[in-house]
């Protein structure tokens, strides 16, 4: 039995999952500020995976569904699992089953996004803005680049440049 009004591990849990969907993590996490040890926050997580009321994988496919459907990129998706405690082979698993057609659909939402927000301003300025706000929603700066030449005008690519940005997420 747990501190808190003699609930146990199971009850609290299955209430924290009726609520919101939950990484391992994030699970092991409330359960231990809710005054649970360690080996019973332990036994509870298998329990449930075994039950199937607990996947990161799930989690992350609905994350990621989230984030697109939301016009957020590949690496947006990547920081939000990461801060939902899926990370590893999990998140690279969820990351894997992101089709093309599924990040071109989401450039797209942003890019719409984008150019209602900036809608006036020299054509150089304005894509530079459009560019920022894609590489801020998690796209890589070639896929930004090539969704908004559209918009003409020259830019300043070192000033969009970010340092550490790698090309593999494009």
């Amino acid at each position: 039995m747990g501190p808190k009004k003699g609930k146990t591990a199971h009850a609290v849990a299955l209430q924290l999952l009726s609520r919101r969907a939950l990484s391992e993590e994030e699970l092991r996490c409330k359960l231990r500020k809710r005054g649970f040890a360690s080996e019973e926050v332990e036994q509870e997580v298998a329990r449930l995976l075994r039950a199937g009321l607990l996947s990161d994988l799930e989690l992350a496919r609905m994350v990621m569904r989230a984030k697109l459907a939301s016009g957020h990129g590949r690496r947006a998706i990547y920081a939000a699992l990461r801060q939902r405690g899926v990370e590893g082979e999990v998140g690279e698993r969820a990351l894997a089953e992101l089709s093309p057609e599924d990040e071109e659909q989401a450039l797209s939402r942003a890019v719409e996004k984008a150019l209602s927000r900036f809608e006036k301003g020299k054509a150089s300025h304005r894509r530079q803005k459009v560019v920022r706000y894609l590489l801020s929603r998690g796209f890589g700066l070639s896929a930004a680049l090539r969704a908004t030449e559209f918009l003409g005008g020259e830019l300043d690519e070192e000033a969009l440049d970010e340092p550490g940005n790698p090309e593999d997420f494009s």
